[in-house]
């Protein structure tokens, strides 16, 4: 049974889509009828992404806008210059999913301090500073959806982790808190928590196989992780929001087994 999404005249921004979950997530709202606005570091593949857009035959096709921004370094200003780029073009928003992220080493004796901050920087405060912006009356429109990436490891913190799984655990701390304050405006806010996904990040790494074989289901794919999401997106998930949803492919299960 295949499951489908009708975004169709809805309007979407999504960060971290030059790649992995981001991109996808950017591809599946586009083919289900939403405007994305796409917003990376690298330009290159942000056109490919734009020009990667399903061709349609109706009369207003929906469309894949690019801005290339460093969301560790933006600053108000320049969030407000893109989203009026973009709703000038499309009208008010109806959510948005912040996918960027680093990973990195950070033992507690020799840690690169660098390193930590910009773990910290990308995965916590670039979504604090995207949801500040994007949830603005003038942007978003009423019962906006956003969607945050957290991971498995702000719940079960690994060694030499302490900077990633730090950054991830506040993720969902600081969602639990946005979304009494979000809901005055009907928005909702929730994060998710894959394991291991089969992306670049991913790849670069060297996982044991060890650590692979606890994911009992196999490796995700951005394909998987972006099903949650659009759920999540959508008027099927009206009354969910302050959660943070496991998936996984069994990880949790697996290092207990």
């Amino acid at each position: 049974m295949n499951v489908t999404f009708d975004f169709g005249r809805k309007n979407f921004v999504v960060v971290g889509a030059s790649s992995g979950i981001g991109r996808q997530v950017a591809l599946e709202l586009s083919a289900s009828g939403a405007n994305v606005l796409a917003v990376g570091r690298n330009l290159e593949r942000l056109d490919a992404l734009r020009k990667s857009s399903p061709i349609s035959l109706i009369k207003h096709p929906p469309r894949i806008f690019v801005e290339q921004l460093d969301v560790t370094m933006a600053t108000a200003d320049e969030w407000a210059s893109v989203m009026e780029n973009f709703t000038r073009c499309v009208g008010k928003i109806n959510g948005g999913v912040y996918t960027a992220g680093i990973w990195g080493l950070t033992p507690l004796n020799a840690f690169d301090t660098e390193l930590a901050r910009k773990i910290f920087e990308t995965s916590f405060w670039g979504a604090v500073n995207f949801i500040q912006a994007t949830s603005r009356k003038r942007f978003a429109d009423e019962n906006s959806s956003f969607v945050v990436m957290s991971s498995v490891a702000g719940d079960y913190a690994g060694k030499s982790l302490f900077a990633y799984s730090a950054a991830k655990a506040a993720i969902q701390s600081a969602v639990k808190s946005f979304a009494a304050e979000l809901a005055r405006s009907k928005h909702r806010i929730n994060s998710i928590a894959p394991a291991l996904v089969q992306t670049e990040m991913l790849q670069r790494e060297n996982i044991s196989d060890e650590i692979i074989s606890r994911q009992l289901l196999g490796l995700s794919s951005p394909f998987d992780v972006a099903g949650m999401i659009l759920f999540l997106l959508s008027g099927r998930a009206a009354r969910i929001t302050g959660q943070n949803f496991f998936v996984d492919g069994g990880y949790v299960v697996g290092s207990f087994a």
